[in-house]
């Protein structure tokens, strides 16, 4: 008994050991890097200013690592700076960024304004009462805590899309110097966008049916293998119901989707639909605004996020995540738009 005892501890700790970076109670066999904007010569006033339509790298890592933090604060003139500012991140050399996502999107917020975040990978802190010595008082600190790892290299770069100058731009990113990569996945961020249709009459009804999805909001759709870690939807909605929209999840290319939920507001950890802006560790809605002159009481601009820490959805060949608008997709005359969050294998 006493052996087997020994055997079992023995296991435990060399399991333990080999997820070093994330059991706190274990030596940690990597060097801890920073990528930040502070100034070289110790003075304050560590911003940095992106001109309009040109480009920043805000870190260019070279060797093998992982990524653990990000923060951002940035002020810009422009009102709508939060969807005009892009964040790209390119894993180990590629040519192509494997998130390429608007800067407030990225965080939860998809209609330009900052609110408070505070959730198991992305916090905003917001503060707009206390920042009356700005000219823009849509303002915050911006976390990520998602994990990047990478084999050779890792390049993180803002875009400013705007007309007007990115003033203040300042940054940390905490790293890990590994030997070699941690993980052999990739994370990735991709944002998707469905522009409102024309509503078509009775598709709400209950007993309507969406048989194949082919007019859902697409999340993702994505060949390889890896697993899903979550999503935040933004909606403009023009009208009831828009929250009985059912997400589907489509896994190594079946017929029909294995992951078939019951509702928008169900997938979101909500129910009865979104009452009021809430954000929890691994559901919220993270922006509410109701608009007065729609006169649907559910009318109004939403963002919502779901994390699947928990619960990651793996795939070997490919995956495709959709989700309706509205039931039947009676809400097309609303504007959605995405974020969807995943590792995949290179």
């Amino acid at each position: 008994m006493r052996m087997r005892f020994s055997l079992a501890v023995l296991v435990l700790f060399l399991v333990g050991s080999s997820v070093d970076a994330q059991s706190i109670d274990q030596p940690q066999t990597y060097v801890a890097k920073r990528a930040s904007s502070f100034r070289e010569n110790g003075a304050n006033r560590d911003a940095k200013t992106v001109s309009p339509g040109e480009s920043h790298t805000v870190a260019d890592i070279r060797g093998a690592g992982r990524i653990v933090h990000t923060w951002f604060t940035l002020s810009s003139p422009d009102p709508e700076y939060l969807n005009n500012i892009r964040l790209k991140i390119y894993w180990d050399g590629e040519s192509a960024p494997s998130v390429d996502v608007p800067f407030g999107d990225f965080h939860a917020l998809g209609h330009g304004r900052v609110a408070k975040v505070d959730s198991a990978f992305v916090t905003v802190l917001a503060r707009p009462e206390l920042n009356f010595n700005l000219p823009n008082t849509n303002v915050g600190g911006f976390n990520t805590y998602f994990a990047m790892p990478f084999s050779s290299g890792a390049r993180i770069v803002i875009e400013n899309e705007s007309a007007q100058e990115l003033r203040s731009l300042y940054y940390q990113v905490d790293y890990q110097q590994w030997r070699r990569a941690p993980s052999p996945l990739r994370f990735h961020a991709q944002f998707r966008e469905t522009q409102p249709e024309e509503a078509q009459r009775g598709a709400g009804g209950v007993d309507q049916r969406n048989v194949d999805g082919a007019d859902n909001h697409l999340v993702l759709d994505t060949k390889g293998s890896g697993h899903f870690i979550g999503m935040v939807l933004s909606v403009d909605a023009l009208r009831v119901g828009w929250w009985e929209g059912d997400d589907m999840f489509w896994v190594d290319g079946e017929e029909q989707p294995s992951l078939y939920g019951t509702g928008t507001e169900d997938y979101f950890g909500g129910a009865w639909g979104f009452r009021h802006q809430y954000t929890m560790p691994y559901h919220g809605v993270s922006f509410f605004e109701k608009l007065g002159y729609r006169k649907d009481w559910q009318a109004g601009r939403y963002s919502v996020y779901r994390w699947h820490e928990r619960d990651p959805i793996p795939f070997t060949k490919s995956l495709k995540v959709s989700i309706e608008r509205g039931h039947n997709n009676s809400g097309r005359d609303s504007r959605y738009w995405s974020v969807a969050y995943w590792y995949q294998a290179r």
